[in-house]
This record gives structure tokens, C-alpha cells and sequence, in this order.
């Protein structure tokens, strides 16, 4: 599959108002994971689907999940072009996104569950753990951590640090995330912030995104 990834994706390119194809192998590399498409708005993502299941089908044999075509459809022309000369460049990356966190009690403990998406892909994970304030906001962390890890490459992995609520200011709470990104080569330290509001679990799931979304590298 390796082989024909190139060909793939440039056979999607001669779609009409496509600018950019992006094809992601499964981690064996015998099957397509996903396919990211920056289009101009010439087609409803309904119809690009179909004429990539099209093209796929015709061209190589291949039949593909729908699901796993995301297409994003930029304003006008000079956007569409940006974003596809940075994928061209391998700097394009779908940020990872907050969907919802939801929790239940049960006597002491507590119990997680956070959902993310990327390019239309969702990932979630759970967690649980004794029911006090500061260990639900690292239970939370701890959760989208896990999440976070379906979007990395084999080569990446985070993990949870610490969890800190603080004072900002007079009138302002924030969480603030401490994460360690693992490689096979290195250890980084990352961190990130969100102010605390009403909804503790959004608040620590966005810090954890806050650090995270600046520092990996697309998936590939």
C-alpha cells in the first residue's frame, strides 16, 4: 500500500475544487486509516465523498469507509492555496478538538469520560479514581491524555504531569497542565493553560490541548 500512496492521493487531486489530498495508512500500512482534503467550495463534502469512493474504486479497487474521508472547505481560493502549499510541506496538522466530557459518581469515586476529534475522527477514553476535587481534575487530564494518544504517531505518547489550579489575577481561576511528550529519542516537557469557569472538566481538557496542540507533529 506504501507504494501507491503518492498515486493515490494524486488521483484525488484531479477531483474538481480539490487542492490538497493527505493519505493516512493504518500502522501495519495495509490499509487507508484516513484521507484529509482541503477543497474549495465548488461541491458539497457530500458529493467530494462519493467521487473519492469513486476514483478510489476505479483506480485502484479500493473500497474505503466514508467515514474516513474528512474534507475541509475554505472560504476562497487564496486560503485553500495557503493551506495547501503547507500540507505540500508537511506542517499541516487538523487541531484536536474538545467534544465533551462527562462524568458520573459512584459513592467516593468518580469516573470520567472524554471524547476528542480530529478531522472528523473521534477518540475517547476513561478514567476513574477516588472522588476528591484535585484528583478530578487530574482524572480528567489522565482521560484526555489517553484520548490524545489515538491521534499520535507510534513514535509519540503523552502523559499526564501535573494538574494545577491557581489564582489569576484578582477575580480569575485557571488550570494549568504539565505534560511530558515522549519519543523514541526524547522527553519534552509541555505546558498549557485554561481559565476555570463554572465547568472544571472543559477547563482541564482545554489546558490539555493548549499544550498539546502546539507541539506534535501530524500524523503520518
Amino acid at each position: 500500500m506504501q507504494n501507491i500512496v503518492a498515486e493515490i492521493e494524486s488521483d484525488i487531486c484531479t477531483l474538481s475544487g480539490v487542492k490538497s489530498a493527505h493519505v493516512v495508512l493504518s500502522p501495519a500500512g495495509m490499509e487507508i486509516d484516513e484521507i484529509h482534503i482541503v477543497a474549495s467550495h465548488d461541491k458539497s463534502p457530500k458529493h467530494l465523498v462519493r467521487d473519492v469512493e469513486s476514483i478510489l474504486l476505479n483506480n485502484h479497487n479500493l473500497r474505503i469507509d466514508h467515514k474516513k474521508v474528512s474534507i475541509a472547505q475554505l472560504k476562497d481560493m487564496e486560503d485553500a492555496e495557503a493551506v495547501a502549499e503547507s500540507a505540500a510541506s508537511g506542517r499541516a496538522a487538523e487541531r484536536i478538538r474538545f467534544v465533551s466530557a462527562k462524568s458520573n459518581t459512584y459513592g467516593l469515586r468518580w469516573e470520567v469520560s472524554v471524547e476528542l476529534e480530529r478531522a472528523g475522527i473521534p477518540a475517547a477514553a476513561t478514567a476513574n479514581g477516588a472522588g476528591s476535587r484535585q484528583n478530578k481534575a487530574r482524572l480528567v487530564a489522565e482521560a484526555t491524555a489517553e484520548a490524545l494518544n489515538n491521534f499520535l504517531d507510534d513514535n509519540q505518547a503523552v502523559a499526564v504531569e501535573e494538574v494545577i489550579q491557581t489564582n489569576v489575577g484578582n477575580r480569575h481561576k485557571a488550570v494549568v497542565c504539565v505534560l511530558s511528550l515522549l519519543t523514541d529519542r526524547s522527553e519534552k516537557v509541555l505546558v498549557g493553560s485554561s481559565l476555570l469557569q463554572d465547568d472544571l472538566p472543559k477547563a482541564v481538557v482545554q489546558a490539555t490541548l493548549d499544550a498539546v496542540n502546539r507541539a506534535i507533529k501530524p500524523t503520518s
